[in-house]
């Protein structure tokens, strides 16, 4: 499943695979890279991100939401690239990750992903 966000150049676009009880969510816009990856497991998230990326302000709060949720593992890996945005632009970016993870949320409520714990 696809989801996109916005039409500009702060566009996100999140792809979202379901495998067995887990989650894989590709966060990606501008120029499209593999900045940060997160692991969320219930809740609780690991994260590695890339030297000189920021990207784990994408992954991470996703991971986390979506493994707390549906109690699962729930990996996201996020690359978004812009050159030169300004702060205002830098919050844009997030303010549409949070529709993002909204309507990420949604989808997977929808098509009934949540599952017990009895995984």
């Amino acid at each position: 499943m696809k989801i996109a966000i916005s039409q500009d150049k702060l566009a996100l676009s999140y792809e979202i695979s379901v495998i067995g009880h887990d989650i894989l969510i590709s966060v990606t816009g501008g120029k499209q890279h593999i900045g940060s990856v997160a692991v969320g497991n219930c809740g609780m998230v690991t994260t590695y991100t890339a030297e000189g990326h920021r990207d784990d302000a994408l992954a991470e709060p996703l991971a986390q939401e979506v493994s707390r949720a549906l109690q699962c593992v729930c990996l996201v890996s996020a690359g978004f690239h812009q050159d030169n945005l300004t702060k205002e632009e830098i919050a844009m970016v997030l303010k549409n990750h949070q529709q993002g993870m909204q309507a990420v949320m949604k989808y997977l409520k929808e098509t009934e992903c949540f599952f017990d714990s009895e995984k």
